[in-house]
């Protein structure tokens, strides 16, 4: 008599093809475990007994075991999912992961469906942060979707943990304090985010922070340890000089050094201002009095500090 120990994921017929190359041997199944039935929900870590040395299809057991492949294709018992609210995000996951976590508080109640055979889970949102944790029940061969629904607004919304690949909005979304760190990442669905006054993106990599431009409420900008190309930081930068207007003061941290020199830009025939590179945007940001009224344009690029100071003699 053999002793078989049931993965995460699998079914009593996923357990028949392993163990007998056919679905058949569920009879097996059910006479060696006579509290076994064709409607129990299969435990990861649970142990079915079964005949040792039977085989139906001994091609199939050793095509198995030759590539090592292990059938488990999970329980479907809760599909189709029906959530109430409206679908605003999808966060896409690489399927070797396991878990994810969310780190969240604001307003509203919201809907998750992770991807995987569990319910639906409801949460009312507070200003206190709750941690979301989630193991997954299942395994799939594709990228797992996430799915959030519901009415909320986000004073903070940390997606670090989720290891989310990608994620969408599929409509503006309140986010204050957005934190989604060490990503390689199209920040496209940043566009759609409103009321963002901090935005903190550590160890991202991403082609454009341009979809950044279109949040005027920032204040906070950390993009330390972020691996994007100088050319990417200029084109934000320049773009950021050029559209100032209406928009707070802002803090920028940075690991990556514009091109350039910190100078005054150089005017062309018509007497307006030519910004060539990352870091005379930074220098017209920081010495327009008129843009600095409200609070000073501040940006630090590994440890050395630039910003406004009212007597500078470089004033515009």
């Amino acid at each position: 008599m053999g002793k078989y120990k049931i993965t995460v994921g699998q079914n009593i017929y996923d357990i028949a093809m392993h163990l007998y190359g056919s679905i058949e041997g569920i009879v097996d199944l059910l006479i060696n475990n006579p509290g076994l039935s064709l409607d129990d929900n299969l435990k990861s870590g649970d142990e079915l007994e079964y005949t040792d040395g039977f085989t139906i299809n001994p091609d199939i057991v050793a095509y198995n075991q030759l590539y090592n492949l292990l059938p488990a294709n999970g329980e479907r018992n809760v599909y189709p999912k029906e959530p109430s609210g409206q679908r605003f995000m999808e966060l896409f996951l690489e399927s070797g992961r396991t878990a994810a976590s969310l780190l969240l508080g604001g307003s509203g109640t919201m809907e998750i469906d992770w991807g995987d055979n569990t319910e639906i889970e409801c949460l009312t949102l507070t200003n206190e942060l709750k941690e979301l944790r989630h193991y997954f029940n299942d395994r799939i061969a594709s990228k797992r979707r996430i799915c959030l629904y519901g009415n909320v607004s986000f004073r903070t919304l940390d997606m670090s943990h989720s290891y989310a690949s990608e994620l969408y909005l599929l409509h503006p979304v309140s986010l204050e304090k957005f934190t989604y760190g060490k990503m390689e990442a199209d920040i496209s669905f940043l566009s759609l985010a409103e009321d963002t006054y901090e935005l903190t993106l550590p160890g991202l990599q991403t082609d454009s922070l341009l979809p950044v431009l279109p949040l005027k409420r920032l204040m906070r900008l950390d993009l330390s340890g972020a691996k994007v190309k100088p050319s990417v930081l200029d084109t934000y930068l320049k773009a950021l000089a050029e559209k100032h207007h209406g928009r707070r003061n802002l803090t920028v941290t940075l690991s990556t050094i514009p091109t350039g020199i910190y100078r005054k830009p150089e005017k062309d025939s018509e007497g307006n201002y030519r910004i060539s590179s990352g870091m005379e945007a930074i220098w017209m940001l920081t010495h327009e009095p008129a843009w600095n009224e409200g609070g000073a344009w501040t940006f630090i690029i590994n440890q050395t500090i630039y910003t406004y100071e009212p007597d500078d003699t470089g004033n515009l």
